[in-house]
């Protein structure tokens, strides 16, 4: 199984969390942006780049919260999770992939939640770990 290397953006506003609402065949989960890393790219170019695809924000990375390795099945991961507190725009979805796969049975949307309203949510790729506490996956 080939490894791919995956950044996390933990985008923190207030007290709240940005995440996708993923809506599809019936089911409800979220997912913290990031991605993969592309070829030739650092870390922080792939994070940077992730954030304005899959938020529209401009970001100004943070510390590296964790790193750890992960399975989803397809690939074996190691994810590199980063910290983001200082952004600028107005969240919305750009992913072009994400919007030509948008339809009744397979929604995405983006949804700022406090902490509290995820225990017992499914969050890919889950858990989210912060200050040494794990957000429920």
């Amino acid at each position: 199984m080939p490894m791919r290397f995956r950044v996390t953006l933990i985008v923190i506003r207030h007290d709240e969390i940005l995440l996708i609402d993923r809506q599809r065949n019936g089911r409800s989960y979220y997912v913290i942006p990031g991605g993969g890393v592309e070829p030739g790219e650092s870390l922080a170019q792939a994070a940077i780049r992730e954030a304005k695809e899959e938020t529209n924000l401009d970001i100004t990375l943070g510390p590296l919260l964790y790193t750890r390795p992960w399975d989803d099945g397809r690939f074996q991961q190691m994810e590199y999770a980063f910290l983001v507190t200082e952004f600028s725009g107005e969240p919305a979805l750009r992913d072009p992939e994400m919007l030509a796969k948008q339809s009744q049975d397979n929604l995405y949307r983006l949804q700022w939640l406090p902490p509290a309203e995820l225990d017992g949510q499914s969050i890919y790729p889950g858990p989210i770990v912060m200050n040494g506490l794990k957000i429920k996956d």
